[in-house]
């Protein structure tokens, strides 16, 4: 089947949660014989991105956002079509694929959206701008998004959380929402021959119990309750060491936090982390958190994790919750406030509450959200649209 399919930037210079799905889907789907071509952003560097990746002329750093939407549009009505018919289209974000009409298509091409969150909703949160300014701002990007999803025949979601946000708020019939979770990549995310030696590598003391957080440092990923639970953590527990991966607007604010608290080499951050070195730490980790507030769509440090062996505790929230309460309910916390937090680690420092093996982590990931699984699943979606299209035309 011919895929075009459009996301945001190349995962190597813009790490994140849907750069690293679309990358690893990219691959899956071309592994499953399909053939591809993924337009991305123009900005960063690709040299280790496949060949069906394609940057966008006009739509690299500093563009401006209306320059953005039209550069995709021109980029997809481009696609030669002489060569290559594309059979299905497939955005993975909606800002690109708003101005992408009937016209920029061939005749009754199916569109089949991946929805990876409310990015209308997801600005709102993190907007600091003037009440009427961030209204504003959220208004223009719901329209964006609601003509975009208006043209689509079907939808792919990672989670029954995201499923009722498209129903809810976008007004999507649950007919047309296939929900598929999302996957890992297992054979990169492994547990480690020798816990001890990747321990000894990064530097972490012998009798340390190491946390592991990796979000982006925003405010609805709830780092500074985490920090504060730290507090009341490390009081009872010294041992404890929390090492928080990523990057964000939220940094300083969060390096003051942890000082103000006297966390100094209790909470240390280690900014953003190589693919190399962040397999590192999941390996070498005790346990992971997740300790987002809201719009936690799927989770995939969640999954990342457990691949690689290691346990994670969460808030019940969104896809954190589907992700681990099937697995083991005592991984969540009771809520999402700095004193559940606390109190679920503590437990588990204290012997209370004992966490899976790394054995049963892993083998959960390789049941459940395996790569394989997930092409075969998009491909059956894609499949029934194209039938769809096509006894309607015949009409």
């Amino acid at each position: 089947m011919n895929i075009l399919t459009t996301g945001m930037g190349w995962i190597d210079h813009k790490p994140g949660g849907l750069n690293r799905y679309f990358a690893d889907y990219s691959s899956a789907m071309t592994e499953a014989g399909h053939e591809l071509r993924a337009l991305v952003t123009a900005d960063g560097d690709r040299r280790t991105a496949p060949a069906y990746v394609e940057a966008v002329p006009g739509s690299g750093d500093g563009t401006g956002t209306w320059d953005r939407m039209r550069a995709f549009r021109k980029a997809i009505g481009g696609v030669n079509r002489k060569s290559w018919v594309p059979e299905i289209y497939n955005p993975h974000f909606a800002l690109y694929a708003s101005l992408v009409n009937r016209g920029s298509l061939p005749r009754d091409i199916p569109i089949v959206t991946h929805f990876h969150g409310p990015w209308a909703e997801e600005s709102m949160v993190e907007d600091k701008g003037a009440s009427t300014v961030r209204l504003l701002r959220y208004r223009m990007k719901k329209s964006v998004e609601s003509l975009a999803y208006r043209r689509s025949d079907r939808f792919i979601v990672l989670s029954r959380h995201f499923a009722e946000i498209l129903e809810r708020d976008y007004g999507i019939p649950e007919e047309r929402i296939v929900r598929i979770p999302g996957a890992v990549d297992v054979s990169r995310f492994r547990p480690a021959g020798d816990v001890r030696q990747v321990r000894e590598e990064l530097g972490i003391g012998e009798g340390r119990r190491v946390l592991f957080c990796v979000r982006r440092l925003v405010r609805r990923m709830g780092i500074d309750r985490l920090i504060q639970a730290m507090a009341a953590v490390s009081a009872e527990h010294p041992e404890a060491v929390l090492i928080i991966a990523g990057d964000g607007s939220m940094r300083s604010e969060l390096e003051a936090l942890s000082g103000k608290l006297g966390l100094a080499g209790k909470v240390i951050f280690t900014g953003r982390l190589s693919n190399e070195k962040l397999v590192k730490w999941y390996q070498a980790a005790d346990c992971s958190v997740v300790p987002t507030v809201t719009l936690e769509g799927f989770g995939l440090v969640t999954v990342e994790s457990l691949a690689c062996g290691t346990p994670v505790m969460g808030t019940p929230n969104g896809g954190t919750r589907e992700i681990l309460s099937p697995f083991e309910p005592s991984l969540l916390f009771e809520d999402d406030s700095a004193e559940a937090m606390a109190k679920s680690i503590k437990r588990w420092l204290g012997g209370q509450n004992h966490l899976p093996s790394r054995e049963l982590c892993r083998r959960h990931v390789l049941e459940h959200y395996t790569w394989t699984e997930v092409a075969g699943r998009v491909t059956a979606v894609f499949e029934a649209a194209i039938e769809s299209r096509r006894r309607r035309s015949a009409r």
